[in-house]
């Protein structure tokens, strides 16, 4: 990823945007899919609770075990949008 990035840990990373007005909090799949899990202002919040960050860690554990299968059908049933892909 291009740009200013802090792992957080257990597949979690924030990636700062917009000349580091904003935030994104990045789930890693294995190195395969990034999933942009949450997306805040940095005016608005600071930074992200250790409880939060717990429960995107789960969730990143999550996307890291599912299949090709389960990600297309998501794709498919538009639980989840591609944004990008190359």
């Amino acid at each position: 990823m291009l740009g200013q990035c802090d792992d957080l840990g257990g597949g979690v990373f924030k990636k700062r945007l917009d000349k580091n007005r904003s935030r994104s909090i990045i789930l890693a799949k294995g190195g395969k899919y990034w999933v942009y899990a949450y997306l805040f202002a940095k005016k608005d919040q600071a930074s992200i609770e250790k409880r939060d960050l717990a429960d995107l860690r789960a969730l990143a554990n999550l996307y890291a075990h599912k299949s090709e299968v389960e990600i297309a059908r998501e794709l498919h049933q538009e639980k989840i949008v591609e944004i990008c892909h190359d």
